[in-house]
């Protein structure tokens, strides 16, 4: 029988230039950490509507957070900062991988996983995005 110990996190490569790095998924103390510090973040991932004025505002400083949680380092200020310097090429390929390994089914199955749990135990939780694509107009 495997034990919890003998799991080893899920994680990818990302080349970075000429080096590869080495990214995992956001755990929940990252995500914890994450939208405690950026609450936008949090009702943009929960699909409450945020105008692009509020995204612009805080998306630079949470895109190198969840870079800097995505190597294992949450909330470090010196990995946020590297994170940062990186170029928006680097950043996406980047958060591409980490959210492919934090949310391997998807963001709204994941939601709907809060919100089953939460249900069991009285709390209502907000309905995961539509990530769906519009239909073709009939034009």
């Amino acid at each position: 029988m495997t034990s919890l110990l003998d799991i080893a996190p899920a994680s990818e490569f990302v080349d970075v230039g000429d080096a590869q790095l080495q990214v995992f998924g956001v755990t929940a103390q990252g995500v914890a950490l994450l939208f405690g510090r950026f609450p936008d973040l949090r009702k943009l991932m929960s699909g409450v509507e945020v105008d692009s004025e509020q995204i612009g505002a805080f998306a630079p400083a949470a895109l190198a957070g969840i870079i800097a949680a995505g190597v294992g380092q949450p909330g470090d200020e010196a990995y946020e900062q590297a994170a940062a310097r990186l170029s928006i090429d680097a950043q996406a390929d980047l958060i591409a991988a980490i959210f492919r390994l934090t949310f391997p089914r998807g963001i709204a199955p994941f939601v709907d996983k809060l919100a089953g749990l939460g249900a069991s135990v009285g709390v209502q939780s907000p309905k995961a995005p539509d990530t769906s694509s519009p239909k073709p107009s009939k034009s």
